[in-house]
């Protein structure tokens, strides 16, 4: 049993060396969210109000991902409100970090035009996520989003097979671990490009909302339908894709 001996710290640097590949393959092999354009149809108590447009630019890890939303003309004596929400997320191997969030709200009135800004950031140093205008605070939870990017938050985590738990939704009022009743379910469904569309179904739930989460596998997992009730003003609001997203 010499040779064994003598050529031990052989096999065993061999087999160091095989682990370090294979675990960096793992980590080089994270897939990734492409830039993206994209455009939802949004509905209100079952009616069609208007369009939302979302994209994603990415320069290296620094993501800036954009939602427009403005009802047509003929909704807006239903409807008197338009956003844009500019959210900065970094996204690495390991996770799609939210930064901040930015939200510019426009209410019209006949009289008036009222504008609102509403900014949430994370602040690492303080370890707490800030609500600027009112200089309110919450706890810096790893897994967090607002309600925007918490679509792409869990698109990320199952294109990397990775965990859903420990997930919170933060807006201007409250922050609240979410809690997975339906995971990866298949489902079919019909959307205004493709019938009989393959999607995996993910549903959803804490105190202020309950929701609904359509992924597409054939489309990298991209986001095709969700549905979201706001509890506590009992309002239901509905965002369907409505051509594929364009890659940049």
């Amino acid at each position: 049993m010499n040779w064994l001996k003598r050529f031990a710290p052989y096999f065993q640097s061999k087999a160091t060396t095989f682990l370090l590949i294979s675990l960096w393959s793992s980590i080089v092999s994270a897939e990734q969210l492409p830039n993206f354009s994209a455009s939802f149809d949004i509905r209100v108590l079952g009616f069609h109000i208007g369009q939302a447009q979302q994209e994603m630019t990415c320069e290296g890890k620094q993501c800036l991902l954009t939602s427009k939303a403005e009802p047509p003309g003929w909704a807006r004596k239903f409807i008197n409100e338009s956003t844009v929400e500019k959210i900065r997320l970094r996204q690495t191997d390991n996770q799609l970090k939210w930064l901040q969030y930015k939200k510019f709200l426009t209410r019209h009135y006949d009289d008036k035009t009222i504008n609102k800004t509403y900014t949430l950031v994370r602040k690492e140093k303080l370890d707490k996520v800030e609500y600027i205008e009112k200089s309110q605070f919450w706890p810096n939870q790893k897994h967090l989003y607002d309600v925007i990017s918490m679509a792409y938050g869990i698109q990320f985590q199952v294109l990397n097979k990775k965990p859903l738990d420990n997930l919170y939704l933060q807006d201007d009022k409250v922050q609240q671990k979410i809690n997975f009743t339906v995971n990866n379910k298949d489902d079919e469904i019909d959307l205004p490009f493709q019938d009989d569309a393959q999607t995996k179904l993910f549903a959803f739930h804490n105190g202020k909302i309950d929701a609904q989460l359509w992924l597409m596998p054939k489309l990298n997992y991209f986001p095709v339908r969700i549905i979201i009730l706001n509890k506590e003003e009992d309002r239901k609001i509905e965002l369907e894709l409505n051509h594929k997203p364009t890659l940049k």
